[in-house]
């Protein structure tokens, strides 16, 4: 790299070879300004400006649509599912009905004396 600028500078010197007028910076704001069209107040479309909630919007009723169609398929499967735990409670709730654990508290009427005689025989 070093080699490169060297050779450079040998061959065309130090001497900057651009140059710029007199005055050409003092007079080149107000020639960009004069050439620069005047600022038209651009009216945006009420469409453009209602496009974000039209986006909202389709993107809900897409939401609550797949919602309903996930909620329908699901609602037989849930229907089945709480008349199997309907049946099985009834059936738990008639084998374990009051009756027949009375009944079965006065067949195994046993007190804890019975429990302690019965373990000291089986030692």
């Amino acid at each position: 790299m070093m080699y490169e600028e060297d050779y450079l500078n040998s061959k065309l010197g130090k001497k900057n070879p651009f140059t710029v007028p007199e005055g050409y910076f003092e007079q080149l704001t107000a020639q960009v300004m004069e050439k620069l069209p005047e600022k038209q107040v651009a009216k945006t479309a009420t469409i453009k400006r209602l496009r974000p909630w039209f986006y909202a919007a389709a993107c809900i009723c897409i939401g609550v649509f797949i919602a309903g169609i996930a909620f329908n398929n699901n609602n037989d499967e849930v229907r089945k599912q709480m008349q199997m735990a309907t049946a099985e409670q009834e059936y738990v709730e008639s084998y374990y009905s009051d009756s027949y654990i009375d009944e079965e508290a006065d067949y195994a009427m046993v007190d804890n004396q019975d429990i302690y005689a019965y373990l000291l025989a089986e030692m």
